[in-house]
């Protein structure tokens, strides 16, 4: 009864949305699945020319914050909520190309040791040294590549 009760509500929350917000989910998800895909078939240094270079020939004026807070929304609703293991990376590399017009936003790799969980590396993104997308208030990583 308690599952039938949350698919409902979440059938209750896809119809509240508006067109224009299901266009976008549509979409985002779109280029979170071509980004999974592509990690799998190319190595990280493909991603890091072909979307930075990409970025350098788009206009420098950017794009409206409304916007930007309406795709890394649809980004996040989408990785928590779709099960097709969207990594941290995925998320970052999708929402630089979501956001390739806006010249402040860089993707950042990250990785960190401890006794209990090991070795492991995190992707996130900042707009203006704030970080928009992956933040991780617990843990600590040592940046060691960012890119526009």
């Amino acid at each position: 009864m308690n599952v039938l009760s949350k698919l409902r509500r979440k059938q209750a929350k896809i119809r509240s949305l508006s067109w224009t917000e299901k266009l976008l989910l549509i979409s985002v998800l779109t280029v979170l699945i071509l980004f999974k895909v592509l990690l799998i078939l190319f190595p990280l240094k493909w991603f890091i020319t072909s979307v930075s270079d990409a970025a350098t020939h788009k206009s420098k004026e950017g794009i409206p914050l409304a916007i930007m807070d309406k795709r890394i929304w649809a980004v996040r609703v989408l990785s928590a909520h779709i099960p097709l293991g969207f990594t941290c990376l995925v998320q970052a590399l999708a929402t630089k190309w979501l956001l390739k017009n806006q010249p402040d936003v860089r993707v950042h790799i990250g990785v960190r040791t401890n006794s209990i969980d090991g070795f492991s590396a995190h992707a996130w993104v900042t707009y203006q040294y704030k970080t928009i997308l992956g933040e991780q208030p617990n843990m600590v990583f040592e940046p060691i590549l960012a890119w526009n």
